[in-house]
């Protein structure tokens, strides 16, 4: 009985899961934990508040290769 249960929570919850279209985000911005290691974390969308994460000694930021690059500025015409 208690194994019937658990396997129609694990069903229900591979349901529920396999039924949100999943899409990738990409972020601008990246802070680098550490080179060596390859520890980076790209979840900032200004530079400001991936310096405000690395407080100055914990790492350094960087644009994030995998990011699409922004749209062109529009001139006005003239």
């Amino acid at each position: 009985m208690v194994r019937r249960s658990m396997l129609g929570v694990v069903a229900a919850a591979t349901f529920m899961a396999a039924g949100a279209p999943a899409h990738a985000q990409y972020y601008p911005w990246c802070l680098v934990i550490s080179d060596k290691t390859g520890a980076w974390t790209c979840y900032f969308t200004t530079r400001e508040q991936c310096m405000a994460s690395a407080g100055g000694n914990v790492g350094f930021c960087t644009r994030n290769p995998a990011a699409p690059d922004p749209p062109p500025r529009r001139r006005p015409r003239q």
